[in-house]
Formats: C-alpha cells, structure tokens, sequence
C-alpha cells in the first residue's frame, strides 16, 4: 500500500509549522488514471461529495420529469446550503408540491449557517427545523424519489428503495463495488469506493452529455451556484 504523500506545507516566516499529507487522482473522460499522488486505492468516505450521484435516481427513474422539477431544484439535491431563505423558500414550496412538511425529513435539525437566518431564529426565541439542515435539498430529493416509487417513509434505510437506487447508481458511476457505508452526518447512508473511483465518477460528470442525468445536474449546479451553498461559500 502507498502511503499518503506530502501535499501541502505551512510555513511562518522562514520555519516550516506543519505538513499536510493526503491522496489525489486525476481521471481522464473514460475514467484512466492520468495522474495520482499517494495511494489512488484508498478506501473513502466522499460524503456531500457523492450527493450529485445520490440525486441521479431521480432525473433516472422519471420521478424529476413526474413532478416537473427545474434546474434550481435539480442544483439543491446536490447542495450543502446555508439555510438561508433563498434556499428554504424553494424548499417550502417543493414540500407542498409532493404533499410533504418539514417532519417527513430524516435529517434532523440544524442551526442554518447563513448568519441573517440564525440571527432571525435566535431572536424569535425559535428552534431550527429540518429544511434549515444544510442537506435538506439531498433529502427532499430522497422524498420525491420515494413519492415516485410508492416506497415507505423511512427513505434512510439502507434496503429502502431510495437507497437500494442510490447505491446502483453510485457503483455505476465509481465503476466499482462499494465495501459498504458509513452514515453521514445527516443520517443517510454514505456509500464507500476507492479515491480513484470518486475520481472516475467526477469526471464521468464532467463528460456526461448535456441531455444525460449527469449532464443535466452538471447544468444546475453550474447555473445556480448561489443555490449549491451560498454567501461567502468557496464553492459558490
């Protein structure tokens, strides 16, 4: 096994205060190795990273085209927003439109980043809801999905169906069998593959036709980036 290779130094002034070791692949189109850094085969854990996969089933399965989602909608199943309001009003909306509220989430609560939001619910003397959860978009995606395929409630469950179409999507995308999960911090599964296979599945997206499920989520989130995460966000 290699192991993870210098990738970054901090200096202060003329001393050298810590070294960041880690892995990098880079894949090309069909998913070769171009290039990589330490151990390509390490196993890992993509978390919001894998989101923009997690939302393939629902563009794949119809559920997208049923419910006539647009591209801002498409652009927050891929996002770790803020919970700001340009985030939870679009939320709110899409919640009625497929017969849901906020306790159908299973994502838990979250005080939102967004500072003007926070700052209005501490004021208010009012405790975050599940929409303000910064992976509410993943989730209200999952809930669609599960509207779409008559499935139950609890969408989380690794033998849901949500979840059975989110790991044949992840294994397609990686090209790779998946070890396992972790739960994530938003009580989903979060499926495993090697870094090359995470690498693959970026750059499958970063080639995908327009008109595909990938191209098409491609498109979102470079369109609404404002929607992706937010306000002072590197990411926007």
């Amino acid at each position: 096994m290699t192991t993870a290779v210098p990738m970054a130094e901090v200096w202060r002034g003329p001393f050298l205060e810590s070294v960041h070791y880690g892995h990098a692949v880079i894949c090309d189109a069909k998913g070769e190795i171009i290039q990589s850094w330490g151990n390509p085969d390490a196993i890992v854990l993509a978390r919001s990273s894998s989101k923009m996969i997690q939302a393939l089933p629902l563009i794949e399965s119809g559920a997208a085209a049923a419910y006539g989602l647009t591209c801002e909608q498409l652009a927050l199943t891929c996002a770790s927003h803020n919970g700001a309001a340009i985030h939870t009003n679009l939320l709110k909306i899409w919640l009625e439109n497929i017969g849901k509220s906020d306790e159908d989430f299973l994502c838990g609560p979250q005080m939102p980043n967004d500072n003007d939001t926070k700052n209005s619910l501490i004021k208010l003397g009012k405790k975050p809801c599940q929409i303000h959860n910064n992976c509410s978009g993943k989730h209200i995606g999952f809930l669609t999905l599960a509207n779409h395929l008559n499935a139950g409630a609890n969408y989380i469950d690794p033998a849901h169906a949500v979840q059975q179409a989110c790991l044949e999507a992840f294994e397609r995308t990686t090209g790779e069998t998946s070890p396992g999960f972790g739960i994530d911090g938003c009580s989903a599964p979060n499926y495993a593959c090697t870094l090359k296979g995470i690498a693959r599945a970026m750059a499958r997206f970063a080639s995908a036709k327009a008109e595909s499920a990938k191209g098409q989520l491609r498109t979102a989130m470079m369109l609404h980036p404002d929607l992706l995460a937010g306000e002072g966000r590197a990411c926007t």
